[in-house]
């Protein structure tokens, strides 16, 4: 029997999907990528850390990245001419996501929360961060409690449903205001029709 939380995820998802079918179907939908990056713009690490040389200026969840100079008083030791080696200064970074003080999750910015100045990753470069494998001579056992849970993979889908959830929402918002507009022109016609 399913718990009432994972049918309502179920029952989400399967609306979700409903709506992106028929959204594609009437061609109401445009297929847009949420980042718009460059491979190429990306660098990895002997040790695994990406870097990101590219233009992109926007947290995870959307939120506009703050200027790298304007912290520069603030966070000194993370915002330096040395940690923006891939930039010609601290300037030419701009607001970029970038991985100065070389994060293990990759690229990030600081952006304003409220009254706070807080760090958020920015999900570019993703395509090169290592991912886990698994070994192939592994013995299958029923009991699974002893297996480590991976909680920044959890994350990363929770973050990647979030910020799919953003986009279909925007999508249904637009579809929704389009669907109005045609009913006002449909009203009109009709009413100049019958000379209402």
């Amino acid at each position: 029997m399913l718990s009432y939380n994972t049918l309502q995820r179920h029952t989400t998802v399967m609306f979700l999907q409903s709506i992106t079918i028929i959204a594609v179907l009437f061609g109401c939908l445009e297929a847009k990528p949420v980042i718009y990056r460059n491979v190429s713009d990306c660098s990895i690490t002997v040790d695994g850390i990406l870097h990101y040389q590219g233009k992109h200026s926007f947290s995870k969840f959307e939120h506009e990245c703050l200027v790298w100079t304007d912290l520069q008083t603030i966070y000194p030791d993370v915002i330096n001419e040395p940690n923006f080696f891939n930039d010609a200064s601290v300037k030419a970074a701009k607001n970029y996501c970038r991985n100065p003080n070389m994060n293990v999750n990759g690229p990030w910015c600081y952006i304003q929360d409220g009254d706070e100045i807080i760090a958020e990753e920015c999900a570019v470069c993703q395509s090169l961060a290592p991912r886990p494998t698994f070994p192939t001579n592994v013995e299958i056992s029923d009991d699974m409690s002893d297996m480590p849970v991976r909680t920044n993979f959890f994350q990363h889908v929770r973050d990647e449903l979030q910020r799919y959830g953003i986009f279909v929402r925007e999508k249904v918002l637009e579809i929704i205001n389009r669907m109005h507009e045609k009913m006002r022109h449909f009203r009109a016609r009709i009413s100049d029709h019958f000379n209402y």
